[in-house]
């Protein structure tokens, strides 16, 4: 267990049996004991272990983390900051209860590397301001790290910023590293438009610099146009910039001429997309780039019309799903060769019910399942419901306008999926719900337990299960009796306790007591429930767990908004460069 007793400019660290004193000098902390080979060794390291030992005291200075947490905070220092094996630092996931820890030591620690890593962590500042359309978030650039999955770089948790000390902004603004200074400003949502501009010209060569700068709200149109010319290599501004929704129609209009098939292709995404570009691109020669015209809110009908006839079949199935393709050229897609486009064109709610019923007989099971889903007539639906293909009877399973003697049938469907469906369906009358609640698979019963027209005595009796997940969902239905949830919010098991906390009928006085739950869970459900005292939530922004914290802060925010309230002043929130 390690363990640190804090000493005005000294400290004591214990590593197993191994205790060294570290002393403050030339604003470093060094070994200042004979221990200091086997204090070193203790720390898993041979070269750059001084460093990460410094490392580890400066961000117990910083109250960052406990010293219980320093452990798990050094094996990933370990493949962080490895400079036996550099390429590990590509590989790293640090946990978000750890995000701040790490970051502060990577302001304090004058290393390439971890220069890198933090730059693509306050990165996630910018996520925001970005279209989400299968390209990577801001950062990249940054973290050149092309085995990574795309999507995966938009997962990254901001609440930790909230949670950084009040140094570590004047220590990276006060960084020797000029790049790591610059990715600092141009990552901040809040920078001046005139500073932004100025780092395009100071970082020409410096690709996660430039990558931000087109992520920011608050570049100005004149320096996102210059970087959108500066792409090279696997740095990528130009479609960054055809990714920021502060880019103008105008901006969007010439980039949908550049002869890249991938900016076209997000600037056929872009909410703002002008309709003259969308009408050019929709001729497009690449099939990416059609197929995203075919899929914008904003293609004309003419548009979606042409599009219907392409020769791929992605474009005609993303103008079979789009909202605006017109009824007409919906029944033309319900005739097209390939299943996909069909099914597609049978879930758009723009296609009648009786174009839909019309396809009742389809040899495709995914067609016949899309139109089970969909509100055809009791003729149609009784068909399916002898559908030989366990999905499509599924399908009408979970179908709230089947009729009832149809579900009282499939309730008693050799498939557990489909009886699945009967249970969660709140149309399913009462007998059915009885006799399911009752059946021999758990996952079925979890489907009534969350149907809130099953028969209150049922509810009741499945609050009692002897499977734990069943008496959790239950607990989360608002049709559970008080009297049984304030019993339930002593269950043994926190999943069961996890439920009562999400229930919108809780007493208030249920959910201040499981605010003091032992498990984090269970008190991270109680923030994410709307009514949870405003009290309550601001008491949990000083929990103890991270994820506590992020969840309270989180659902503060919230209320905030639809309250149409001002931001905190500047005194509540961190300090910013």
């Amino acid at each position: 267990m390690l363990a640190v007793s804090v000493r005005e400019r000294r400290r004591v660290v214990s590593v197993g049996a191994v205790r060294g004193v570290l002393v403050l000098r030339g604003g470093r902390w060094v070994v200042d004991n004979d221990s200091e080979v086997r204090l070193l060794e203790a720390l898993r390291g041979e070269r750059g272990a001084r460093d990460r030992l410094w490392a580890l005291a400066a961000t117990l200075d910083a109250g960052l983390v406990g010293a219980g947490d320093l452990r798990r905070l050094n094996a990933r220092l370990s493949a962080i900051s490895a400079v036996e094996r550099p390429e590990e630092v590509w590989r790293v996931r640090v946990p978000g209860d750890l995000m701040a820890a790490v970051a502060y030591v990577c302001v304090c620690v004058s290393e390439e590397m971890l220069s890198r890593w933090l730059g693509f962590a306050l990165a996630a500042r910018l996520d925001a301001n970005l279209v989400r359309w299968l390209l990577p978030g801001p950062g990249w650039a940054s973290w050149h790290a092309p085995h990574r999955r795309r999507w995966e770089t938009f997962d990254r948790d901001e609440h930790w910023i909230s949670e950084l000390p009040k140094g570590f902004w004047s220590r990276l603004e006060a960084h020797s590293d000029e790049r790591l200074r610059a990715v600092g400003v141009a990552s901040d949502p809040a920078s001046r438009p005139g500073l932004l501009e100025k780092l395009i010209d100071e970082h020409y060569g410096a690709p996660e610099v430039l990558d931000l700068v087109a992520s920011n709200p608050r570049t100005p149109t004149r320096a996102l146009r210059r970087v959108a010319l500066r792409s090279r290599g696997r740095a990528r501004p130009d479609l960054r910039v055809a990714q920021n929704r502060s880019a103008t129609a105008g901006l969007l209009r010439e980039l949908a001429n550049r002869y890249d098939w991938e900016v076209r292709y997000v600037v056929a995404a872009h909410p703002k997309a002008p309709v003259r570009a969308l009408r050019r691109l929709a001729r497009d020669d690449s099939h990416q780039v059609r197929a995203a015209v075919a899929r914008a809110g904003l293609s004309p009908t003419a548009v979606l019309e042409a599009l219907a006839s392409d020769r791929n079949v992605w474009v005609r199935r993303n103008v079979a799903s789009n909202p605006s393709t017109s009824r007409a050229v919906l029944e033309v897609l319900l005739r097209d060769r390939l299943a996909a486009v069909r099914a597609a064109a049978a879930e758009n709610e723009n296609t009648s019910a009786e174009m839909v019923a019309a396809l009742a007989g389809d040899r495709a099971i995914k067609v016949r399942s899309e139109v089970a889903a969909r509100g055809v007539g009791t003729e149609a639906l009784a068909l399916l419901a002898a559908d030989p293909k366990w999905a499509v009877r599924q399908a009408v399973a979970y179908n709230a306008q089947t009729p009832l003697e149809v579900l009282s049938l499939l309730a008693r469907d050799t498939c557990e999926e489909v009886r699945a469906g009967v249970a969660y369906n709140t149309a399913a009358p009462p007998e059915a719900l009885r006799a399911l609640a009752c059946d021999e698979f758990m996952w079925i019963r979890v489907h009534v337990a969350v149907n809130e027209s099953v028969p209150t005595e049922v509810l009741v009796a499945l609050a009692r299960d002897e499977d734990r997940y069943v008496r959790g969902e239950a607990a989360e239905n608002i049709t559970m009796p008080q009297q049984q949830l304030k019993t339930l919010a002593t269950d043994e098991h926190w999943q069961v306790r996890a439920g009562v906390a999400l229930n919108l009928t809780a007493p208030a006085e249920t959910l201040v007591l499981l605010a003091e739950d032992r498990e984090g869970h269970v008190r991270r459900c109680v923030c994410e429930n709307d009514d949870t005292p405003r009290r309550v939530l601001h008491s949990l922004r000083s929990d103890p767990d991270y994820w506590v914290r992020a969840a309270a802060a989180a659902a503060v925010e919230r209320r905030r908004k639809r309250a149409g309230a001002p931001r905190p002043s500047s005194s509540e929130t961190p300090e910013h460069p």
